[in-house]
């Protein structure tokens, strides 16, 4: 197994992906971020640009501006990049006529779908919270208060807890937006030190507990009726492994800036996404986890196939890689680390492979490449994972 040291994880993060996405991958014309490149780099400037994708660029680019990345043959800044998101979304895509960020625009700003749902405000305030820290700019702080206020004014369950899907209250709900969500609130906590923004991560926290989780099976739900009860079929039954290994992540991150207690939740959630939801056999793929499975491996009363979608989505090994970082930061742990360093060969070799700081996004169940496209989306994927990575494997604090 050829090792992916420290050295080779900041030469394609400083000298290759970022470049290359603060270049085509920024519409200099337009405003804001493109949506998507094709394998070999070039920009595909007649797509809709969604929320999402502004959002979550302006998160890579304020992390990469504070581990002090310098563009290698000039051009825009870390920063200059993240500032240019920011005001690209920020003008955009909030609705004049009730507020809430829309689920896209077209390349120009134009209105383009107009449907408000949790899942955006919550990457909003992510994107927020990390591009004040990297800027000190107010109006980031003013623009989540306007978003938080939204939330809590037009979104929020008095009845049942968390938040609904969107304004018309669409079924099924879902545990992902609140996932985000929780991870937008642990970045402001971290950036402002403000407890308000812990003790509102706190009742995601809880939520999680008493309705996302099931303590039977050790699994996360993805989708629930309007009471929080399982979705009725197959759809209750279904859950991401990469959900799984994210929300070790995010358990691991609450428990450090809260004291609290969560690994008995988070063993259980890793170990059923290494035990059920990863490829065991030899191969290609092996080591990699698959898009979803069925929750029934982990209840004998239920039977043990659990296979649904055995491909293999880049952001699945992603959060896979920082469910590794996670068990390392609480100790040693051999099996943990030997799957970190398969996992990161297994990304290099296999997605990252196209070169000059693209990606493959998804591979069939033995390891084929099917994405025409590179999305902008994964982005943030990668570069939480790999600058994970390097600080929690290889102490570094920085991409010099």
């Amino acid at each position: 197994m050829m090792r992916i040291d420290a050295a080779h994880i900041q030469e394609w993060l400083t000298r290759q992906a970022l470049p290359l996405w603060s270049h085509a991958g920024y519409d200099a014309a337009a405003g804001g971020f493109v949506e998507c490149l094709t394998l070999d780099g070039r920009p595909l400037l007649d797509r809709a640009k969604r929320m999402r994708v502004q959002a979550r660029q302006i998160y890579v680019y304020s992390h990469a501006h504070l581990l002090g990345w310098t563009p290698p043959a000039g051009g825009p800044g870390a920063l200059e990049a993240a500032r240019g998101g920011f005001e690209f979304l920020t003008r955009h895509y909030w609705r004049d006529d009730g507020g809430g960020f829309v689920y896209s625009v077209t390349r120009d700003g134009a209105p383009g779908d107009t449907r408000v749902e949790a899942y955006e405000q919550a990457f909003a305030l992510f994107a927020f919270a990390w591009y004040h820290r990297a800027s000190g700019d107010a109006d980031a702080m003013i623009w989540a208060e306007r978003t938080l206020a939204f939330l809590d004014e037009k979104l929020a369950d008095p009845a049942h807890g968390g938040y609904f899907e969107n304004l018309p209250h669409d079924l099924p709900r879902r545990q992902n937006p609140h996932m985000h969500l929780l991870e937008a609130l642990l970045a402001w906590h971290v950036t402002s030190g403000d407890p308000a923004y812990l003790d509102r991560a706190r009742v995601i926290v809880d939520l999680f507990r008493r309705k996302f989780f099931d303590t039977e099976t050790g699994t996360l739900g993805e989708f629930f009726e309007a009471d929080w009860a399982p979705a009725p079929g197959t759809a209750g039954q279904i859950v991401e492994p990469g959900h799984h290994f994210e929300w070790v992540w995010l358990l691991r991150r609450f428990a450090e800036a809260s004291g609290e207690d969560t690994g008995r939740q988070a063993d259980a959630l890793y170990q059923f996404a290494m035990t059920h939801g990863s490829d065991h056999e030899p191969g290609p793929a092996r080591g990699l986890g698959f898009d979803s499975v069925l929750r029934s491996g982990a209840d004998p009363r239920l039977g043990h196939g659990t296979s649904l979608d055995d491909n293999k989505r880049l952001w699945v090994q992603t959060e896979a890689i920082k469910a590794q970082t996670a068990r390392l930061e609480s100790g040693p742990d051999a099996a943990a680390s030997a799957h970190l360093e398969l996992l990161l060969e297994q990304l290099f070799g296999l997605y990252l492979a196209v070169g000059h700081g693209n990606w493959q996004d998804h591979l069939d169940a033995g390891g084929g490449a099917i994405a025409e496209t590179a999305p902008a989306s994964s982005f943030y994927h990668l570069f939480l994972c790999l600058t994970e990575v390097l600080r929690v494997r290889d102490r570094r604090a920085d991409l010099c």
